[in-house]
């Protein structure tokens, strides 16, 4: 019984050994990438098709009299 209780301990030693630098790995891979993850940019804001209704971002909209066109052939037709 006392080596079934040995090889646990072991086994979920390694595992957090394991786990720990894992974690240490990403926390450095996310100092090294310098937040190039998120590629939004902070002026991208969402407007909304003033005839069907879609959320879209204000750079992929098409400006119009009574507000953002999204694009779609059926919205752009009922300009």
């Amino acid at each position: 019984m006392g080596k079934i209780i040995f090889w646990v301990v072991v086994i979920v030693v390694v595992l957090m050994g394991l786990r720990l630098a894992n974690l240490a790995g990403a926390k450095r891979r996310a100092r090294d990438a310098g937040g190039a993850g998120d590629t939004r940019k902070a002026d991208d804001t969402m407007v909304r098709c003033s005839n069907c209704g879609v959320y879209l971002p204000r750079a992929n909209a098409l400006p119009a009299a009574g507000g953002y066109l999204c694009g779609d052939p059926g919205c752009v037709s009922r300009r």
